[in-house]
């Protein structure tokens, strides 16, 4: 297991008197259901404004508390937090880019945050994981994982580092992101502490819920010039309190006529419930 990194606190930022500040107190609320979406959004400059506002319609078509996105640019960052529904609804993680550099993750809770954490990661890739306490009592995390398939030794650490760390921060913990490793890859999925639970195979069994699809999602293919057929972007739940109801691939449609899609990644919807 390596050893985990001092986590650094950081505010939340919420939209009043015309500007993003700091955001007051969160002051506790009830439990009810979670609606979570994860996605890795792709940072490539292929049909970017086009993919951009799909991606802000999709959203918030679906009105989920909880947007864990990943691999969003300083770009992407500044059309996210200039958006009227963001501004009017959620808090936000990061507004100006300071938590990356190139691209990173974001998270947007129209739950009040009560503790905003971010963790340094053993990376060459500037990977954190990104740590909410919800006023509702539940944690809810996001990272992008070590990419390329020659970083398993990198990701297994980084798993080690993220689990441990969650379990000892809360008892109810929601921990999504890319992770960049599939169900049948044998070193990560080995450093998985069980008592984190898959949530899709949780509620779907063997259907495959491949994230990442060419047979779907031409535009993949097209991009990266080969086929793939996987389910790297993943959820996973650590909690007596909360019970997975159901969980949905986001973005399975093209955008245009021309066969663009919001990502080269699906994302995934997962509606959670008090126990």
């Amino acid at each position: 297991m390596s050893k985990a990194p001092s986590p650094a606190v950081i505010p939340p930022h919420a939209f009043a008197r015309a500007q993003w500040q700091a955001a007051g107190p969160a002051r506790p609320m009830a439990a009810g259901p979670l609606k979570i979406l994860t996605w890795n959004v792709w940072f490539g400059a292929h049909k970017s404004r086009v993919r951009q506002d799909a991606l802000l319609a999709e959203i918030s078509r679906r009105s989920p508390d909880v947007i864990l996105l990943q691999e969003v640019t300083r770009k992407l960052l500044a059309a996210i937090v200039d958006t009227p529904w963001v501004r009017a609804g959620y808090q936000v993680s990061d507004v100006d880019g300071s938590t990356f550099s190139r691209y990173g993750v974001l998270l947007l809770s129209r739950i009040p945050i009560r503790r905003l954490v971010m963790l340094d990661l053993p990376t060459e890739m500037g990977r954190r994981l990104l740590s909410a306490e919800l006023s509702c009592g539940i944690t809810v995390a996001t990272v992008h994982l070590e990419s390329t398939s020659e970083c398993v030794s990198t990701r297994v650490a980084q798993l080690g580092i993220i689990q441990p760390y969650l379990a000892a921060s809360s008892p109810d913990v929601v921990f999504a992101g890319d992770m960049n490793f599939a169900p049948d890859a044998a070193a990560e999925n080995a450093a998985l502490d069980p008592t984190f639970v898959d949530v899709w195979p949780a509620l779907h069994g063997d259907r495959p819920g491949h994230t990442v699809d060419t047979s779907i999602n031409f535009m993949r293919y097209v991009m990266h010039a080969e086929h793939s057929h996987k389910r790297i972007d993943r959820v996973f739940l650590r909690s007596r309190a909360w019970s997975p109801r159901a969980a949905t691939l986001v973005g399975v449609e093209p955008i245009d006529e021309e066969g663009t899609f919001v990502s080269d990644h699906f994302g995934i919807e997962v509606e959670f419930a008090p126990a």
